[in-house]
């Protein structure tokens, strides 16, 4: 007897579930690449539009000057990193890819510097 898909919960959001799948054939494909400016790179997450059409592939470099150049690097190898999508998943459509320095690592280590301050001010 068939499943009905629509009887079963699902756990996570479609956008949710592409953009982790995103995530990890990104960062394997970003592994592979031979390109110096991508050394200190790494995915952080992948968020997707609601209707599937974009991804916004999010990133973690050690420092500002690295990071304008990891970021230039993934676009030029925007090409090949779709195509990775393409034949590493079963999508349809692979999403517009669209990369940006992760904002959680900025806002982290903003928290941390006012810790610090406080800290040292209590001394």
């Amino acid at each position: 007897m068939a499943r009905n898909r629509a009887s079963r919960p699902s756990r996570y959001s479609r956008s949710a579930r592409l953009g982790e799948l995103l995530r990890e054939i990104l960062a394997s494909e970003l592994a592979l690449l031979d390109d110096d400016r991508l050394e200190l790179a790494s995915i952080t997450g992948v968020e997707t539009s609601a209707e599937l059409s974009q991804a916004t592939v999010y990133i973690s470099v050690l420092d500002d000057e690295a990071a304008s150049a990891a970021l230039e690097a993934l676009e030029e190898h925007r090409l090949q990193l779709k195509q990775a999508v393409a034949h590493s998943s079963a999508v349809r459509r692979v999403p517009e890819l669209v990369f940006a320095l992760d904002p959680s690592i900025s806002a982290g280590e903003r928290v941390d510097q006012i810790l610090r301050d406080l800290a040292a001010e209590d001394e």
